[in-house]
């Protein structure tokens, strides 16, 4: 009986030492980890050097379209061309980046359409982006003058008002946005910022606008708020954007990436957890998708939690 016991103590480290490993539990934040991972691997040269290329080809098309002096812009035959190359080029220059040269653009091509409230929306957008806050709320003003009906400038307007913790105005336009926007996949990111203005705000209950949803992105985003879907569930929603299948357009895994780390970071801001919320601002930042108004509210958000 002792050598059987002594036989057993011998072999006993072997068996523990063959023992696998116990299994990682679940991480407390799969997007985070996920989007750290991809900022390691990803390719993100050719990227820049399109966008570069971009501005290249705006600059030169209008050079080519020979403008008249931004005074005279406006009453020349051609002030709707002459507006749009201009708009090109400041497109570019924000895709770059280059935000005071996207603002400058803009503004030459208001000068050219000083009616247009789709121009001045984009300068606002710009500078919102900027962080130039005041600026970008006197040209929002300016294009809700002319059409206060716009769902992108109300857009913006509810951007600027929740940057600045306005919560009644952010929630109104957002209201606005949700049930207007005719795209019914585009009224979903207006849902969100809906969504989210409330949980900011203090709503006990926060509650989507009721409309026939959209089918692709960013619906997954909802139902993570809606507390369907788990964040890991909505890391694989976020990686189908480069499958082959995905049809739908600037819904691409980095995109969603983008979108997903604003969304996400707010609703842990919500729940009381704005150390987290920054984490996932930063990894959102680090991402440059600099086209998409997540970017923008990022950096505004970070400069708030700092």
């Amino acid at each position: 009986m002792r050598f059987a016991i002594l036989a057993c103590l011998a072999l006993a480290p072997l068996a523990m030492a063959a023992a696998p490993a116990p299994a990682p539990g679940p991480t407390p934040h799969p997007l985070l980890d996920f989007a750290r991972e991809r900022e390691t691997t990803r390719e993100r040269d050719a990227n820049r050097i399109a966008r570069d290329s971009d501005v290249r080809e705006a600059l030169h098309a209008l050079e080519q379209g020979n403008t008249p002096p931004e005074a005279e812009c406006a009453q020349s035959m051609g002030a709707q061309r002459y507006a749009n190359l201009y708009t090109d080029l400041a497109a570019a220059r924000a895709g770059s980046g280059d935000l005071k040269g996207a603002a400058e653009a803009y503004r030459s091509a208001h000068a050219c359409r000083p009616r247009d409230a789709d121009i001045l929306g984009a300068l606002g957008g710009v500078e919102f982006d900027a962080r130039d806050y005041p600026a970008a709320r006197a040209t929002i003003d300016a294009a809700l003058a002319i059409n206060p009906r716009s769902v992108g400038t109300n857009r913006l307007a509810g951007n600027i008002a929740f940057v600045e913790q306005r919560w009644t105005d952010a929630i109104t336009r957002f209201r606005y946005v949700a049930s207007s926007d005719s795209n019914r996949e585009q009224a979903g990111y207006g849902q969100l910022m809906f969504w989210l203005s409330q949980a900011r705000g203090g709503v006990a209950h926060p509650e989507f606008v009721t409309r026939v949803p959209g089918e692709g992105w960013p619906q997954p985003l909802l139902l993570y708020l809606k507390g369907d879907y788990t964040e890991a569930e909505l890391v694989a929603r976020v990686i189908e954007g480069d499958d082959e299948s995905n049809t739908q357009m600037n819904t691409s895994t980095d995109e969603r990436l983008c979108e997903a780390l604003f969304y996400v970071g707010e609703a842990h801001w919500a729940r009381g957890n704005p150390a987290a919320a920054r984490d996932y601002f930063a990894a959102l930042v680090n991402i440059k998708v600099l086209y998409f108004l997540e970017h923008g509210l990022a950096l505004a958000e970070i400069a708030k939690l700092r």
